[in-house]
């Protein structure tokens, strides 16, 4: 588990060499992320809609930003629906201004996150980490949308989610497609 913890901290902190810094034009994002879930694993074909669908970002001096994402999950499935996955995402982002030039409502992002979950129906952790790359589209000078595609990999630590997830090594690949758009505020 350390190792593991290890390895997304140098993940993070290689975004680093990534574009020049400048002053940031906002400080605070809050947004709407509507999130839509069906494991690999899962086979009883349940749908799970996060509850809690924010984003919290705090963008200071430069171009880094780190964002909180709590997860929320409610399963709709007849025989036993509730709350499943309770969690939080943490990102760290780098934007990237002026890589797309000539066009300035467009910055792409780069970001490395760490996100854990517990299911509290189906009795398991998962810890993920991976890479988020995308565009933050602006739209208006405080209201943006992202759209940010997600590749990353699951790890089970304990041998029952191994068990439940069918990952042998206790890692599963992770994908996801992020769309969220909210207003930024204390722009600069």
């Amino acid at each position: 588990m350390k190792r593991f913890w290890l390895l997304g901290l140098f993940a993070l902190l290689a975004f680093r060499g990534f574009a020049q810094d400048t002053p940031s034009d906002f400080s605070h994002y809050l947004g709407l992320q509507p999130a839509f879930l069906l494991e690999p694993y899962d086979t009883i074909n349940a749908l799970e809609v996060n509850v809690i669908p924010f984003v919290y970002e705090y963008r200071g001096a430069g171009l880094w930003a780190f964002q909180v994402r709590p997860i929320a999950n409610y399963r709709f499935y007849k025989p036993a629906p509730g709350i499943s996955q309770v969690g939080a995402g943490l990102f760290a982002t780098r934007y990237l201004p002026g890589v797309l030039s000539g066009i300035d409502w467009l910055t792409p992002i780069l970001a490395g996150y760490s996100t854990y979950t517990y299911n509290q129906l189906d009795l398991i952790h998962t810890l993920t980490i991976g890479a988020e790359a995308g565009v933050m589209m602006i739209i208006t000078p405080t209201f943006t949308l992202n759209v940010n595609l997600q590749p990353g990999i699951n790890y089970y630590p304990t041998e029952y989610s191994r068990q439940f997830a069918g990952a042998e090594t206790g890692f599963l690949s992770h994908f996801g497609v992020i769309v969220h758009f909210g207003y930024r505020f204390g722009v600069k």
